[in-house]
């Protein structure tokens, strides 16, 4: 089964974790047994995202910010609930400009037109202080469409500003234009996901439908020359996060994209496309994911993942209720205990799903 360990970063970073180690043991107001832990498991803490993390942004942040990947890496592994999602995902528009060839925007479901909208700009404002007021520290604006296409979403950006140690964005880089890179940039965005797959233009152009290789190509790389021209930008990270569906030449992706944004990953493809027709996993596994983060998706539903994109698992809608009582309700605490009662092959789409 496919977990986020089994994603590849080409490129790594280097950080020397005696110095972290040091900085951890000098902490104050830090409670002895949490500081032990962190200092027993830094290797587990610290991999190349936190690396990257660590060597752009403000040293003073840095036992905090330990603090939340500590939480964000062993929470979900020893089932603790945390009061608040550790990981919020407000998703901006539920449709997409492309029909790639792995993903689930190609189910008819997406053609019905209750389940194509954008978020309400207030609404979405009022789910970004619910995060705030409950010390969320990392929220990505992103899930089953492509933000960008957001008619308010500059302004969604510089809302956020400042009010996360991870503030995230997933795109495919049709919609890029010099306006926007700025405004991402100016906005302190953490992490620039860009989703492509491969380096060249008829490979490109095989998977995402509906893409155009030397746009995104041309995008991206006036995104990163926009990056280098002031030095608070290059707290941003901008990275290609490819799904490597078996035939991409892995090392020539990795030589053309390394000379443009400061990471490179692939990840294996799974059967997402469409969940529901699967096969059944045989696997009693309990999802991390319960543990660890929440969705929103435009119309206010709360699901605990994408994979179940129909929202089978609805937990709630977050214009009924608050955040922080949907992660704590009825219906997740069910949901988790199915999980740890090995019966997640009971449960639509978790006895399908290959992702986690």
């Amino acid at each position: 089964m496919f977990n986020s360990q089994d994603i590849e970063f080409l490129n790594r970073n280097v950080i020397n974790l005696e110095s972290i180690k040091l900085k951890v043991r000098q902490a104050k107001n830090l409670d002895s047994a949490l500081k032990d832990d962190i200092l027993e498991n830094l290797n587990n803490i610290v991999g190349p995202q936190e690396a990257e993390w660590i060597q752009k942004n403000d040293e003073k942040n840095i036992i905090d910010y330990i603090i939340h990947r500590y939480k964000f890496r062993f929470y979900p592994k020893f089932k603790k609930v945390a009061p608040f999602p550790l990981h919020l995902l407000i998703e901006p528009v539920s449709f997409c400009n492309l029909r790639c060839v792995m993903c689930f925007q190609n189910d008819k479901f997406f053609r019905e037109r209750n389940n194509r909208g954008i978020i309400d700009f207030i609404f979405f404002k009022n789910l970004v202080d619910q995060a705030l007021e409950n010390k969320c520290k990392a929220l990505t604006l992103a899930s089953r469409g492509e933000p960008t296409l957001h008619p308010q979403f500059k302004q969604m950006l510089e809302y956020c500003k400042g009010k996360f140690f991870e503030l995230k964005i997933n795109t495919n880089a049709l919609i890029l234009p010099e306006s926007l890179c700025y405004q991402i940039l100016d906005s302190g965005v953490d992490i620039v996901v860009f989703s492509i797959d491969s380096s060249n233009r008829e490979e490109y152009k095989k998977i995402r439908k509906g893409g155009n290789f030397d746009l995104i190509e041309k995008n991206i790389r006036r995104f990163c020359e926009i990056k280098k021209s002031k030095k608070e930008y290059s707290k941003t990270s901008a990275r290609i996060s490819g799904v490597y569906m078996g035939y991409q030449d892995k090392e020539k992706f990795y030589d053309f994209w390394k000379q443009i944004v400061d990471t490179v990953t692939l990840a294996p493809a799974v059967k997402r496309w469409n969940t529901y027709e699967n096969e059944p996993i045989d696997s009693c596994q309990s999802c991390n994911l319960l543990w660890e983060r929440m969705y929103v998706w435009f119309d206010g539903t709360c699901n605990p993942c994408d994979v179940d994109y129909r929202s089978y698992l609805n937990m709630g809608n977050a214009k009924n209720a608050s955040l922080k009582d949907i992660w704590m309700g009825e219906k997740y605490s069910y949901l988790r205990n199915q999980h740890l009662s090995e019966h997640r092959k009971l449960l639509s789409p978790c006895n399908r799903c290959e992702l986690y």
